[in-house]
């Protein structure tokens, strides 16, 4: 059987043979998530050998990585926000660009008096955004909706395995639609969404790992991509208090369509937030301080 560096080295050139990128460090992953160690394990025993049972499993795990399967979905892991979430095929897989939709939402409820906010994570998926924001802001109430029931399965193990189970209530439904049946109309302070926004005419342009194996549900929205936000823009001024926010994720080249449907919305567009490559990534919209009417307490209790 081979060496912890060896079996390294042979799974990056297979991965390598199949168009696979940072193929060391990810036969390097899939390693130690088959030997169940750690990188300094795989770095100061690289001389110790692999049982065969070991060795078996973990290059079944190079050939799916290799078949184009997303590292994640392999290992069942991804880091967000300093978090780690249990990720299936079932949802998106997180990104680094969400953490900034995630901190604008934490500056909003910052400025809000008393603080306890009631923040709506439509289309949750794994619960990043919602479990982080609930792991940042104690005083938050927070519900997250999704029309996927396994997708809430999943945010709601991700809420368990971070302590704030009890914080965030989970509803079956679409986009604001579990809202509406809750009567919360002009009752939320924050509705956060990073909602399916890639144009179905750009499938062949994605990666495979994104257009064979990502939820598609969670992906496409609609012929131009802007199906999504034109709903959101459209409901989201129902159920904001006076001076409430919608922050949402955008794609690339979208923020000009936005734009144009901000015009006929009730809501401000107030400002957009780059990511790290420079692109317009994260949009806040501001309800009108004028508007004047009371509170709905009703709740989706179960």
């Amino acid at each position: 059987m081979p060496t912890i560096s060896q079996a390294i080295t042979e799974g990056a050139r297979r991965l390598q043979s199949s168009g696979i990128e940072q193929e060391r460090r990810t036969a390097r992953l899939l390693l130690g998530h088959a030997m169940s160690v750690d990188r300094t394990h795989l770095l100061t025993r690289s001389k110790e050998d692999i049982d065969e049972a070991t060795y078996r499993q973990y290059i079944e795990l190079i050939q799916r990585r290799a078949n184009g399967e997303p590292l994640q979905y392999i290992t069942g892991h991804q880091e967000f926000y300093g978090l780690d979430f249990l990720v299936t095929p079932d949802v998106l897989i997180p990104r680094s660009e969400t953490e900034f939709l995630v901190e604008r939402v934490i500056a909003l409820a910052a400025e809000l008096t008393p603080d306890s906010p009631l923040i709506i994570d439509a289309g949750t998926g794994s619960g990043c955004i919602a479990v982080t924001l609930a792991t940042r802001l104690p005083g938050a109430r927070i519900i997250a909706t999704d029309t996927s029931g396994p997708a809430l399965d999943v945010a709601r193990k991700n809420a368990a395995i971070h302590g704030v189970e009890d914080r965030i209530e989970f509803v079956e439904g679409d986009l604001l639609a579990p809202i509406a049946r809750a009567r919360l109309e002009f009752a939320v302070d924050i509705i956060a969404s990073n909602p399916p926004y890639v144009d179905e005419e750009q499938t062949a342009t994605l990666q495979r790992e994104v257009s064979e194996w990502e939820p598609r549900t969670a992906l496409f929205g609609g012929a131009d991509g802007l199906d999504f936000y034109r709903r959101l823009l459209a409901d989201a001024p129902r159920f904001l208090k006076p001076g409430g926010h919608l922050v949402v994720e955008i794609g690339y080249g979208q923020l000009d369509g936005i734009r144009s449907l901000t015009l006929g919305s009730a809501l401000e567009l107030v400002d957009v937030i780059d990511d790290l490559q420079g692109l317009p990534r994260t949009v806040t919209f501001h309800a009108p301080d004028e508007t004047s009417t009371p509170a709905a307490k009703n709740s989706l209790s179960k």
